[in-house]
């Protein structure tokens, strides 16, 4: 099972984690770390999902459903401790839908040079946070 402490994350990542956090908290924005360091277990179940296992939104034009992601095992700043994903949260609920919270946290993310997969054409995913660069910390 995926781990969701910071305390997984590769120390370089971590400290920029903690003051991402921090500044999220003086801006008055919640959120919650939900994954941080994922298995190579985990992470190849998760590639299965819309592909040879159905996931959410099955339908004829889409017969396996959505895919969740596009890294195979190893292939995931997560299974690196380089990588989280979060959501905002409201009076403690999360908030998986509200992009202007999503848009506040991943700027202040930006600020502490965290990069965000948001728009990204291959691996968008908008709760994605990573070390920039993350697969030169791994080889």
């Amino acid at each position: 099972m995926a781990s969701r402490s910071i305390d997984d994350l590769q120390p370089i990542f971590r400290a920029r984690v903690v003051e991402w956090l921090k500044d999220c908290e003086a801006e008055g924005l919640d959120v919650l770390v939900y994954c941080t360091l994922r298995p190579n277990a985990e992470q190849d179940q998760l590639y299965k999902i819309g592909r040879t296992v159905p996931g959410a939104g099955v339908k004829p034009s889409l017969p396996m459903g959505q895919k969740v992601t596009n890294a195979k095992a190893g292939e995931s700043a997560h299974n690196f401790g380089l990588a989280l994903d979060f959501v905002p949260l409201k009076q403690g609920k999360p908030q998986w839908s509200d992009g202007p919270l999503y848009d506040k946290a991943i700027h202040l993310a930006y600020l502490r040079n965290i990069e965000s997969l948001r728009g990204n054409p291959k691996f968008s995913e908008l709760a994605h946070l990573q070390l920039p660069n993350w697969k030169s910390y791994v080889q």
